[in-house]
């Protein structure tokens, strides 16, 4: 089998892309050819762009229909709607991936090392790392679920946190409005802390109990009630680390999912010691968590806020300054047509 593929591959200058074209040969045994629908816009796609060689394929939230089979594909049928993520292959032999950790495997290949991403029209890729697309969800919908919010639920599940918990989710953007919905299908108080009141009627929308704006937060904190089991901050900006330690309950676990621009300060360690509070990274889940965020969205119909872009130079482009600009309400997918 011989098929040219056309992509969207980055240049040198800030934001900006040309078109390009690779030849694909032989699918290997495990392989599935997948001609991508849609795909999401990322702010890692961002950062990646300025750090990665120009004529770099990105892209990391594509989902697509099956169209060719690997001779030992038995997961996936022709026709079938599916998607693929960050992790792109694992050893599938050592203590983390028997134990569902891929993510963490020491001989993990990402999407940083691979070229078949998914601003692309096809793609191909390991079945073993592809995931079905429930039905309810459409391809653009189901795209940016591909890392946001596998991202979200596997920090959710890895909280530990139980129905009745109370969680804050600092930050309503691309991850915050997914982890309001994935946080309140769960069963939890939600609480959204953002800089932006204009953002209250949405956050509620989403599934926020109640909203506080960070900008003023008065006397919050000081009663017993105000406090939270699970922080889950979502932002990049440097925030006051010692501030939102104090709202957790003994015990609690304030979880980093945003990557911050800047240091990580705690002044106060002692309260870490003494109230036995967790600071703990989450980024990504391996396969089955993967397949298990798809399939509760579907459940609980959690849907990401898009916008739509075509998939084009000029697509791409005007995604990412909407991203870029912080316009973006809240994730951009680029839309093939059919």
């Amino acid at each position: 089998m011989s098929l040219n593929i056309n992509t969207l591959v980055s240049v040198k200058e800030h934001n900006k892309f040309k078109t390009s074209t690779y030849e694909l040969s032989a699918l290997g045994a495990h392989d599935i050819l997948i001609k991508i629908k849609a795909c999401g816009v990322c702010h890692s796609d961002m950062i990646y762009h300025e750090v990665f060689p120009e004529n770099t394929v990105l892209g990391h939230e594509p989902v697509g229909i099956v169209e060719e089979l690997g001779s030992e594909v038995t997961k996936f049928q022709k026709g079938e709607l599916v998607g693929y993520v960050f992790l792109r292959k694992s050893c599938l032999d050592c203590s983390q991936c028997n134990s569902g950790n891929e993510f963490v495997c020491p001989k993990r290949v990402t999407f940083l090392e691979d070229k078949n991403n998914g601003f692309a029209d096809a793609a191909v890729v390991d079945s073993r790392f592809a995931y079905k697309i429930p039905k309810g969800l459409s391809a653009k919908d189901a795209a940016p679920l591909m890392c946001a919010g596998v991202t979200v639920f596997s920090s959710l599940v890895q909280s530990g946190v139980t129905p009745i918990g109370r969680v804050a989710i600092v930050g309503i953007g691309g991850l915050g409005h997914l982890a309001l919905q994935f946080a309140r299908a769960w069963g939890c108080h939600v609480t959204a802390i953002s800089t932006s009141p204009d953002k209250k009627d949405e956050a509620l929308s989403f599934g926020a109990h109640e909203y506080i704006s960070s900008r003023d937060f008065g006397d919050f904190g000081t009663r017993e009630e105000d406090k939270f089991d699970v922080i889950f901050n979502t932002v990049c900006a440097v925030i006051d680390w010692d501030k939102y330690l104090g709202f957790l309950k003994p015990n609690g676990k304030f979880m980093l999912i945003g990557s911050p621009s800047g240091h990580v300060e705690i002044k106060n360690p002692l309260r870490v010691i003494f109230e036995q509070l967790a600071f703990v990274g989450a980024i990504q889940a391996g396969r089955l968590l993967t397949q298990q965020t798809l399939e509760f969205a579907a459940r609980h119909n959690i849907k990401p806020m898009i916008e739509e872009f075509p998939f084009s130079v000029e697509g791409v482009e005007a995604a990412f300054e909407r991203c870029e600009s912080n316009k973006m309400r809240y994730r951009g997918v680029l839309v093939f047509d059919d």
